[in-house]
């Protein structure tokens, strides 16, 4: 590949604010200080998110645009071609992204593609594929990288005729929730089981199938639920039907994340839709618990460690319910497992680990070294 001059400038188009990149930012612009870190938001952040827990915060140590003027954004495309590099949160249907990546085509400007999979499932899937064939040749002959998200990221763009060599695994990189560890472990066998979820009450997420599956576990069980979705009353419901002891916490603060997860043994995010990464299960591993999802979620490639948790096949509570017994009985639940886990994940999935894996990216682009390897088979 063509290598890019020594950049003195790197400029995110972004859909909108989102705490679950603002941490990666800030993180980046103290990696990198020589190089100047701009973000350009189409809008801010969506209320929907808010309504989520999330918080709105800008990154520090960034330079920030929110729903930047055509002025604007020809003065960050066209100023300092050759030492800028540009990278798109998605290629389509945003209009600052669109407007951008339009400019940046007149300018030959250089730019790398962060992106999600898109959803290949049934026949409107497969026109998504023939879709992004037919639309998306300038980006296979001209990005020079492509930051594919998740586990179905890399699958996704070589299937939509990018070369692989341009083709990086990637995550959302989010700072560590603060949590508290006992400096004993006083758990055994015959006390509960904690299981947690996190996220939408939503049916795509499966949530029905986390009740299904603690039925079939013989321990005494407590599920405690944290978010709110239209399925929220009716789940209440469909656990008291089953026996399910189950607490239901509502919509969390970002802040409040590491006090839940600080309270289960294990975490479970069972979607039953393709989920680009979910932030909830690099959140779970950082505060040393472990996760059951399905394959569907982006971060399960985290789970090809077995240290860090299990896959389970989608709409199967018997499989979850036989990966967190599994869990237990391997000791995953204990202290010092949580301790470790928690070590491993902050290595890998932190917005200062995320900042350091992007940097060795800008040091391959810039020619300076070799390509890097999959940010999860680091070791800490």
């Amino acid at each position: 590949m063509s290598h890019c001059a020594d950049l003195t400038k790197i400029v995110f188009w972004e859909p909108c604010e989102s705490p679950h990149k603002s941490h990666f930012f800030a993180a980046l612009s103290k990696e990198i200080p020589q190089i100047k870190i701009i973000c350009c938001y189409d809008a801010e952040m969506l209320s929907s998110r808010s309504a989520l827990g999330w918080e709105d915060k800008k990154p520090e140590g960034v330079i920030n645009f929110t729903s930047p003027d055509y002025e604007t954004i020809c003065s960050l495309i066209s100023g300092e071609i050759e030492t800028t590099l540009h990278v798109f949160s998605g290629i389509r249907w945003v209009r600052t992204i669109n407007t951008a990546i339009s400019l940046a085509k007149k300018n030959d400007a250089k730019y790398c593609i962060w992106h999600e999979p898109r959803e290949i499932e049934g026949w409107k899937g497969k026109l998504r594929l023939v879709h992004s064939w037919l639309t998306e040749k300038y980006h296979r002959k001209n990005s020079l990288a492509v930051l594919a998200i998740g586990r179905n990221g890399p699958r996704w763009f070589k299937w939509a005729g990018y070369n692989s060599c341009k083709i990086i695994p990637f995550a959302y990189f989010v700072d560590p929730p603060s949590v508290l560890f006992l400096s004993t472990d006083t758990r055994n066998d015959r006390r509960k089981i904690r299981v947690g979820y996190l996220g939408r009450l939503v049916k795509m997420k499966g949530i029905y199938d986390i009740v299904d599956a603690l039925t079939f576990i013989e321990s005494d069980v407590d599920l405690s639920f944290a978010g709110d979705g239209i399925e929220r009353e009716r789940l209440e419901d469909y656990c008291a039907s089953k026996g399910v002891n189950s607490k239901f916490y509502g919509v969390l603060k970002i802040s409040e994340i590491g006090g839940f997860l600080s309270n289960v043994d294990v975490l479970v995010v069972p979607s039953t839709s393709n989920d680009g990464w979910a932030v909830v299960v690099s959140e779970s591993l950082m505060a040393g618990v472990p996760v059951v999802c399905t394959e569907l979620v982006g971060a399960s490639v985290l789970l090809e460690d077995d240290s860090f948790g299990r896959i389970v096949s989608v709409n199967n509570p018997r499989q979850i319910s036989n990966a967190i017994v599994d869990l237990r009985d391997s000791g995953a639940f204990t202290t010092h497992s949580k301790i470790h886990r928690s070590r491993r994940a902050i290595s890998i999935l932190s917005a200062e680990a995320g900042a350091n894996y992007f940097s060795g990216i800008i040091s391959w682009l810039e020619g300076k070294s070799e390509k890097p390897s999959e940010f999860y088979r680091h070791r800490g």
